[in-house]
């Protein structure tokens, strides 16, 4: 195994426990089989001490589906509080999602059950994916593990670094990684494209089974109040 050498331990203590940077990236949004064009919006900022608040939202004409997670800094992500929220065509849904770390239990409508320490929502672990690129600096790009509290019961989600490929963009092309989720029991392929420039933001993300899914591409950004652009 590779000794890495004191300059890079101290830099790799840094990089897992620098704060979250803030941002905000725009993405178009293309539902395949529809003639729906709609605009996907990410943000990270901080809320205040050391709380952190991650969103995700798609809006079309039709339809607009909003998740929040709350995570708390601590050297690390530690989550608070998850929240999705779907209105439009087809059925409305709102999810509340709640952890308690004194018990070590996450709730959700009359379901407690409990969880191990690390464990993430389905929104949050897209933060922690992030914090582990930039940790690994390519190193060796890990094999990534995750467990999700979705609703009422846990999940495992798994991915892998694929490749490295050039995304070309409305705002420049970029460098990034490309991560795949690895799944034994489904025929969806979700592919996430991140730009390690600007630590592992998301530049493109594809979800496909058989002839359906949906395709974000980045469209503006800024990233600790700075615009992203391109190389």
């Amino acid at each position: 195994m590779k000794t890495l050498n004191l300059a890079c331990l101290l830099l790799l203590s840094i990089w897992a426990s620098a704060d979250p940077t803030p941002f905000r990236a725009v993405y178009q949004a293309d539902y395949k089989g529809l003639p729906v064009s709609a605009i996907g919006i990410r943000e990270l900022r901080h809320v205040k001490g050391n709380k952190y608040l991650f969103t995700s939202s798609a809006k079309s004409f039709f339809t607009s589906i909003t998740e929040q997670s709350l995570f708390d800094w601590q050297n690390g992500i530690v989550p608070i509080e998850y929240q999705y929220n779907r209105k439009g065509v087809g059925k409305n849904r709102e999810d509340r999602l709640t952890f308690d770390w004194h018990k070590n239990t996450a709730s959700f409508a009359e379901t407690e059950y409990n969880i191990a320490p690390g464990t993430l929502d389905k929104l949050l672990y897209q933060v922690q994916m992030r914090e582990d690129l930039m940790a690994a600096k390519k190193e060796v790009w890990p094999v990534m593990h995750y467990q999700i509290a979705d609703r009422n019961r846990l999940r495992e989600y798994k991915f892998e670094i694929t490749g490295e490929e050039i995304i070309e963009t409305p705002i420049g092309k970029f460098n990034t990684v490309r991560a795949t989720r690895i799944r034994r029991d489904s025929d969806r392929i979700t592919t996430f494209w991140m730009a390690p420039e600007y630590d592992f933001l998301l530049v493109r993300l594809k979800q496909i089974k058989d002839k359906d899914g949906f395709e974000l591409l980045l469209k503006e950004a800024d990233f600790n109040g700075q615009p992203v652009t391109g190389i």
